[in-house]
């Protein structure tokens, strides 16, 4: 519609009253005044003539529906300019109550709606309202889910303006129980579903998506969500939820996100078993199949969209995860938020703490108690760090870090066992076989869990790590809340008030001898949304780890001593969208510097340019 100018619109709009309002006295006639009005698209319509009149209330049958059974199909059409009764059901352009009496007129809305026009912040602070009236969490994430898919730009705004309170809902811990119930409470798809079904036409299937510039896609197969294990098909919930966030507190334009869910069947008895699953009914696949799906998956993304769309894994069961990302970094842009994503932000938390606490990462050891994507993927990225600030090698800064299975203590006994990723960590010592008796021969200052084990940082654990260290480092990790590691409260209490906490899943603030403490959520949506529109902003081909370790630097650096007073090693998410302006900026000047943009030339302010760029969710005006 951009090259039409203001003249053609009005002939356009002239032309579809005329042809919308005429009453239509055949078929035929119908189908040549449906014609004459240039913004409307015909995909087709039967041919054969309607009856003169139908039974009910003499209105003619002109597109034949009435008479259509399962063999005797219609074909749908569609006009291309949204307006009336379509207008209020797209999502992206509806308004609701918001359309003034001006906009009710141009597009045949009087009478569709009640006569008062409420302005955007009237029906935020209504559907707040409502929201809260809503007791149980599934019900407020339904509620929400509702919203987006009647109207967008409400949707974003009640989540840009309430952040704090309503990103558990839309995200951990609820997208968690919303992923186990998907089936039931399915309403509309949201995103792409790409099935063993579909090999060979994989690339067909991306085309099937109505955008066709998509800046960033987030990909799950379903085996590993949040600690709730093989969801399958159902894990939709998560790229749904991490999209919504990645507009959000990123500013990336809803309609550049695709989610998608490769479903490749799933090892969930229960699910195979529910007759409200929606994903293959099969065991999960797995070897050559399951590459040969993801290998075409990934050849249709590159041709359909190009080098610069960002594909973020999420969920991935490890073995896959490692895997997916070491394979594809060299020729394309991906992004594992379990493993770089988790990295950052535990990064960032530790060097705030640091910060204030005292020492450098080089004068302390870490021992973490889960040795999965995530563990590892921390593990690496802090070794990284060390090593970049001590100005030492990555070998050496490995010696800092201690990494626990669900075998015991990962020592070089072990090495011929484990994986490769591991075989990095495994240090000359006696085999360990449970975590307090490692904390007794280590003597960590650290104490990462990423394991998924509900309460296993016990209170003889929390109270050998504070007799050790005057400010012990607690970090329970695992989503979602049932399966953290420790409370906030335990860690408070256990450390006689002297840890520096932070977990996966949100905790109430919590009081200890007089004083409020503020737990400290390590949440990745600190992370993505701004490393994803620097990625963006920038034109970047490939992510490296620099610029990895660039937004964990840009987290940490907007963490204050006021903050850190309270209890917090992260800044409130109250400012999200400043803290994604920053990171992107971060992330997208370290892409500038290692010639990977291509977005040229470079923005001289490009915090400034982060923030042009965001996707604001004010209603729009029509004329």
């Amino acid at each position: 519609m951009r090259g039409l100018q203001r003249g053609a619109l009005a002939r356009i709009a002239s032309a579809t009253r005329v042809a919308w309002t005429r009453r239509r006295s055949s078929s035929s006639s119908s189908i040549s005044e449906a014609r004459a009005a240039p913004h409307c698209t015909m995909a087709g319509r039967p041919g054969e003539e309607a009856d003169a009149a139908m039974a009910t209330g003499g209105v003619e049958d002109s597109y034949g529906e009435d008479r259509a059974t399962e063999d005797q199909p219609v074909t749908p059409w569609a006009v291309c300019i949204a307006s009336g009764h379509s207008l209020l059901r797209d999502p992206r352009h509806n308004k609701g109550l918001s359309f003034t009496e001006k906009e009710r007129d141009a597009h045949y809305l009087r009478g569709l709606l009640p006569p008062v026009v409420l302005p955007q912040d009237l029906q935020e602070k209504r559907l707040l309202q409502n929201v809260r009236q809503l007791e149980a969490p599934l019900q407020r994430y339904m509620f929400l889910m509702d919203l987006q898919e009647r109207n967008e730009r409400l949707f974003y705004k009640l989540m840009i303006d309430n952040v704090e309170e309503l990103l558990p809902v839309v995200y951990t811990p609820t997208v968690g129980e919303a992923c186990q119930k998907y089936g039931s409470i399915f309403r509309r798809s949201q995103g792409l579903y790409i099935s063993l079904k579909d090999k060979g036409r994989v690339l067909e299937v991306l085309r099937n998506w109505p955008e066709k510039s998509i800046q960033v896609m987030v990909v799950t197969d379903g085996e590993r969500i949040l600690g709730l294990g093989d969801l399958g098909c159902q894990g939709m919930g998560i790229p749904v939820g991490k999209l919504a966030l990645y507009t959000a507190l990123g500013g990336v334009r809803p309609s550049a996100c695709l989610p998608i869910t490769i479903d490749v069947g799933t090892n969930n008895e229960e699910l195979l078993n529910d007759e409200f699953y929606i994903g293959l009914r099969q065991k999960r696949a797995a070897g050559q199949e399951y590459t040969e799906l993801l290998d075409e998956f990934m050849v249709a993304v590159k041709q359909n969209y190009g080098q610069k769309v960002l594909v973020q894994f999420e969920d991935f069961a490890n073995h896959n995860a490692f895997t997916l990302l070491e394979k594809y970094k060299a020729t394309q842009l991906v992004f594992n938020d379990d493993i770089q994503g988790t990295a950052a932000v535990v990064l960032a938390g530790l060097m705030a703490g640091l910060k204030f606490a005292g020492g450098t990462l080089a004068d302390h050891t870490f021992l973490f108690f889960g040795a999965g994507e995530a563990g590892t993927g921390i593990a690496e990225l802090v070794a990284l760090e060390i090593s970049m600030q001590s100005k030492t090698s990555q070998e050496e800064a490995h010696k800092n870090i201690w990494l626990l299975d669900s075998e015991g203590l990962i020592v070089s006994s072990r090495k011929d066992s484990i994986q490769p990723v591991k075989k990095l960590f495994a240090h000359e010592h006696e085999p360990v076989k449970d975590l307090l008796s490692a904390i007794k021969d280590i003597k960590p200052t650290a104490l990462i869990g990423s394991a998924g084990v509900g309460q296993s940082f016990t209170k003889e654990v929390i109270e050998a790590m504070s007799s050790i260290n005057e400010r012990p480092i607690i970090l329970a990790l695992s989503n979602p809340t049932s399966k953290s590691e420790c409370t906030a409260e335990q860690a408070y209490s256990w450390s006689q008030g002297r840890a520096i906490f932070g977990s996966g899943s949100p905790f109430d603030p919590v009081k200890y001898n007089g004083k409020l403490f503020i737990p400290a959520q390590a949440n990745n949506a600190y992370i993505f949304p701004g490393f994803g529109l620097g990625v963006v902003i920038s034109g970047a081909i490939r992510v490296k780890d620099d610029m990895v370790l660039a937004a964990a630097e840009a987290l940490a650096e907007q963490v204050t001593a006021e903050h850190f007073d309270k209890g917090l090693i992260y800044p409130p998410f109250s400012s999200i969208r400043k803290i994604s302006a920053n990171i992107a900026a971060r992330v997208a000047a370290k892409a500038y510097d290692l010639g990977l943009a291509s977005h040229l030339p470079r923005p001289k302010d490009l915090v400034k340019y982060a923030e042009s760029c965001m996707y604001s969710p004010i209603y729009r005006s029509y004329r």
